[in-house]
């Protein structure tokens, strides 16, 4: 059985997605019909309609606003800018169809909380890829295993990118949703994937740059914390540090670190395909395991059969592909489980509840730098004394 599926949003990320379903199709894998490509600006829509058509065989139809959708339309995936994620997802899922948002799943708690209120019986999945990656799939396994013993710490930390704007300019803006939030609920998702709930964490936020450089020379303002650090403690009673900073000079770096009693786990870049890099403490002494017998250790992993055709292999512990081709296959992967959640009736690995998680502990840094003290995912999630969030709110009304 195929679903009919419209896509909401013909940028960069529409764009990108669709390149996930031809991946899909690759494999004989794909499970929905793209009928509908959406978007107010005709030319990008018409760009995306061409470019499915070209890699899918089939030119989906175009409309300037998802509500112009027909009634048969099963589900429909938002790839616009967060601010709109809200409206555009309450209206499709009052309308009787599946979504599945781009993260972050919404631009504020509240509208988090409302879009999760608008759900119903629809299947509401988010398109959280960093998880779907090979080698992070190896490196919860070997967690899950006990090879580090009892977790006791993660450590997050990335630095690059300058004072140019990444991707799009309105991830620059705090109305829009800034790179701190944009990009920080991929690592609030991975700390849970890997580590379980997170409980309590405190932050601080700064702006570096208050104008980003295009790659053309243009000059775009820019008011969205791209610095943020933070700390947070585990409902396992682990403890976690993080640095997120897109305003970095120099040389840069990235780490994910999980430190055990019995060891630690270094993980690399997301989509990059490197190993991981194993060490194992016995007798007061350490030892690194050759990545030829990481799989050893975990004689069950397996990864799901849509990664393993997408990749090459079931049990990996690296591969070589080129970005693009990683991105599209992770992609595919987000699609390929959203099909199954609507046929197979169960929910999608990231719903909309913890979607709503990570977006929470994105802001979390930056609540707390306002009041002053720690705070609770759990009051992130339920409060509505949000001081970052009201300014939001408040920048918005003005416009």
């Amino acid at each position: 059985m195929t679903l009919s599926l419209a896509i909401a949003g013909c940028g960069v990320m529409g764009r990108r997605h669709v390149l996930g379903l031809k991946k899909l199709q690759d494999v004989d894998r794909l499970r929905f019909d793209l009928v509908g490509v959406c978007d107010p600006i005709p030319a990008s829509a018409a760009a995306m309609a061409d470019l499915a058509e070209e890699h899918l065989g089939v030119r989906p139809h175009i409309y300037a606003d998802p509500a112009d959708l027909p009634a048969g339309v099963d589900a429909l995936d938002i790839t616009t800018s967060p601010d709109l994620h809200a409206r555009i997802g309450i209206q499709a899922l009052q309308a009787g169809r599946h979504v599945q948002m781009e993260k972050p799943i919404t631009l504020t708690i509240a509208e988090g909380r409302a879009l999760l209120a608008a759900q119903g019986d629809r299947k509401l999945s988010v398109a959280e890829n960093y998880r779907r990656d090979p080698l992070n799939r190896l490196a919860k396994a070997l967690i899950d295993a006990g090879m580090l013993g009892r977790p006791f710490l993660a450590v997050q930390s990335s630095s690059g990118s300058g004072e140019n704007v990444i991707i799009t300019p309105w991830r620059h803006l705090k109305r829009a949703c800034g790179i701190a939030i944009d990009m920080g609920v991929h690592y609030a998702d991975i700390l849970e994937y890997l580590l379980g709930p997170l409980d309590t964490l405190a932050g601080l936020g700064a702006v570096i740059d208050t104008e980003r450089k295009g790659n053309d020379g243009t000059m775009y303002p820019a008011d969205a914390e791209d610095l943020t650090i933070g700390v947070g403690r585990y409902e396992s009673g682990a403890l976690a540090t993080w640095i997120l900073s897109v305003a970095g000079r120099g040389e840069g770096h990235f780490t994910r670190m999980v430190y055990g009693t019995d060891g630690s786990l270094a993980i690399p870049g997301d989509r990059t395909g490197h190993p991981l890099k194993l060490t194992r403490r016995k007798n007061g002494e350490d030892t690194t395991i050759p990545n030829e017998e990481l799989l050893d250790l975990v004689p069950d992993f397996r990864l799901d059969d849509t990664t393993a055709a997408l990749f090459g292999g079931d049990r990996l512990t690296s591969y070589e592909l080129a970005w693009a081709d990683t991105d599209a296959n992770l992609l595919a992967i987000e699609f390929d489980d959203f099909a199954g959640a609507i046929l197979d009736d169960r929910p999608p690995e990231v719903d909309g509840a913890f979607g709503l998680r990570s977006l929470a502990i994105s802001y979390g840094f930056l609540e707390s730098d306002r009041l002053g003290r720690f705070v609770t995912v759990d009051e992130l999630l339920t409060s509505d004394d949000l001081p970052y969030q009201q300014e939001i709110e408040e920048a918005l009304s003005r416009a």
